[in-house]
C-alpha cells in the first residue's frame, strides 16, 4: 500500500509539472564535456556508421565544453540544482573540469560525473571535494575483455582497478558523503554478465551497482531490455540483489512496459533539463536526444529554455501526442 501510494504521488507530481501547475524551469544540467575517449568502444557513436539504424540519436560533433560557457549558464538559470558532467567522451580529458567542478560546488550545486574511470588517478586529493557522485561505466570485468570492447591494453585495466580501488579506500576519506558507485547495461540475452559486475564491484570494494535497462536506440534490439513480463530475468536480478545484499547494493533496472498502451509517459525532462554540448546546442533529454544545432544554441538569443524546441517539446508532453518514437523504451516514459 505505500509503494502504491508513494508511485501515485510521483506520477500526480510528474502530471502538475507536465500541465504546468508546477512552472518549468531548469533545476539540472546535463553537460555533454567532450567527445574526446580514453577508449574507443565498438558500441559508441563514435565508432558507429552515420546511416546505422538511429544515428539521428547518436553524437559525433566534436567540441569541449569549457569553464566559461558554465558559468554563462549557471549566471543564465540559477534554479540549477544538480550539474552532470557526461557525455559520449571521458570528462577527466578536459582540462577545465575541476574548475567546472569547484565553480558548481561554490555555487552551492550538486555535481556528478561519469566516467570509465582510467584517469582518475591523475587527481587524486582533488576528486572528492569536488564532487557528490561518482559513477564508473563498467565496459569491461577482465583485461582481456576491456581490451577487446575499448580497444586499450590490458594494463589500462589494471589502472582502471587500482583507480576505482583508491577512490573507495583513499579518497573517500577526504569526502565521506561522496557517493561512489558503477553502472553496467543490462541485456537480457547476457543476464550473466549483471553478476559478474556484481562480483567486480564485491571484489574491489565498489559500493553500489546501477543496472540500466536496454534502451535500444534504434529499436531494432527491443528485445533485449528487461519487460515488465520478462518473469525470469526479473526474478534473477531479485535473487541477484538478496545474494549481494550488505557487500554491494544493487539498484534494478527500471522495468519496460510489454503493452505500449499503458504507458504513462511521464517524463519531465523537458520541464527541468538543460543538456548542453561545446558548441552550445541542446537537447531537453538526458538520456536519448543527444544536442543538437537544430535545438538551438545557448550562446545565442536570448533564453533556449523559451525557445520553439523546449515549448514544442512540452508540449507534445503535457497532451501526449506526437511523442518522438525513441521514447517507448526509455523509463522515463514507462
Amino acid at each position: 500500500m505505500a509503494l502504491r501510494l508513494k508511485s501515485c504521488a510521483h506520477y500526480l507530481k510528474r502530471r502538475l509539472i507536465q500541465i504546468g501547475v508546477i512552472p518549468p524551469k531548469p533545476t539540472s544540467l546535463s553537460v555533454f564535456t567532450t567527445n574526446r575517449c580514453t577508449f574507443s568502444c565498438f558500441y559508441c557513436s563514435r565508432n558507429i556508421d552515420d546511416d546505422a539504424p538511429g544515428a539521428e540519436y547518436r553524437y559525433k560533433d566534436k567540441s569541449d565544453f569549457h569553464l566559461d560557457d558554465l558559468r554563462l549558464l549557471l549566471d543564465k538559470y540559477p534554479s540549477t540544482k544538480k550539474v552532470y558532467f557526461v557525455g559520449v567522451g571521458e570528462p577527466f580529458l578536459v582540462k577545465d573540469l575541476l574548475a567546472m567542478a569547484r565553480l558548481a560546488k561554490d555555487r552551492n550545486k550538486y555535481v556528478a560525473v561519469v566516467t570509465n574511470g582510467s584517469l582518475l588517478h591523475r587527481y587524486w586529493g582533488s576528486i572528492a571535494p569536488l564532487f557528490d557522485q561518482i559513477s564508473i561505466s563498467l565496459h569491461g570485468l577482465t583485461a582481456s575483455e576491456l581490451k577487446t570492447i575499448s580497444h586499450v591494453s590490458e594494463e589500462v585495466f589494471d589502472q582502471f582497478v587500482a583507480n576505482a580501488r583508491y577512490l573507495v579506500q583513499k579518497e573517500r576519506f577526504l569526502n565521506p558523503s561522496l557517493d561512489v558507485r558503477a553502472s553496467v547495461v543490462v541485456l537480457k540475452e547476457n543476464l550473466g554478465r549483471v553478476r559478474r559486475a556484481a562480483e567486480f564491484c564485491a571484489e574491489n570494494s565498489l559500493p553500489e551497482l546501477d543496472l540500466q535497462n536496454y534502451i535500444p536506440v534504434g529499436l531494432e534490439e527491443f528485445e533485449n531490455c528487461i519487460f515488465d513480463s520478462d518473469s525470469d530475468a526479473i526474478h534473477f536480478i531479485d535473487e541477484l540483489i538478496k545474494k549481494f545484499a550488505g557487500l554491494v547494493k544493487i539498484n534494478p533496472p527500471s522495468l519496460i512496459k510489454r503493452n505500449g498502451n499503458t504507458l504513462a509517459w511521464g517524463c519531465v525532462t523537458f520541464f527541468n533539463t538543460l543538456r548542453v554540448d561545446g558548441l552550445g546546442n541542446i537537447s531537453g533529454c538526458p538520456r536519448i536526444m543527444v544536442p543538437m544545432a537544430k535545438n538551438g544554441n545557448f550562446r545565442e538569443g536570448p533564453d533556449v529554455w523559451e525557445s520553439a524546441y523546449y515549448t514544442d517539446m512540452r508540449r507534445r508532453f503535457r497532451f501526449k501526442q506526437n511523442l518522438p518514437h525513441c521514447c517507448r523504451y526509455c523509463p522515463e516514459a514507462q
